[in-house]
This record gives C-alpha cells, structure tokens and sequence, in this order.
C-alpha cells in the first residue's frame, strides 16, 4: 500500500493475505481430489468443497479490497497522518 499504514493494518492484511492462499490451496487441493476420484458421488462432494474454498477465497477478497479502500479513505480524512 502506498497511503501510510498502521502496523495493525499492516497485520491484518498479512492474515488475510495467508488465509487468501490457504484458501486457494484448499480449492487445488479438492479440485485435485475431484479430478482423481472414480466414484460420481465422491467427486461431487469434492466439487462441492472445492466451491465452498472458492466462496471463501472470494469473500476474503473483498474484505481486503475493503480494507484497502477504508485505509484510503481514513487517509484522506486525516491528511494522510
């Protein structure tokens, strides 16, 4: 980030930053699983988990956009102090 941030922000979007990988790991992961699996129903399970991982990554995503934006904004208020 380029407007001056709080080491707790700075905190909070290393976690969400790790928790965005981990996420899409767990997708791989599953996605993985589905491609190998032999039965229909155990692939669809984790086809089903695989987009759970996905929903999750996307909802990470916009709390980190939403960060960013209210760093921003707070910045702006403040005359960026």
């Amino acid at each position: 980030m380029t407007i001056k941030e709080t080491k707790e922000i700075r905190t909070l979007v290393q976690i969400l930053e790790d928790a965005i990988k981990k996420e899409h790991e767990a997708y791989e992961y599953y996605m993985n699983k589905a491609k190998h699996s032999g039965k229909p129903s155990v692939k669809k399970m984790f086809l089903s988990l695989a987009e759970m991982e996905k929903g999750h990554k996307a909802e990470l995503n916009k709390q980190m956009v939403d960060i960013k934006a209210q760093v921003i904004v707070d910045s702006a208020i403040t005359g960026g102090c």
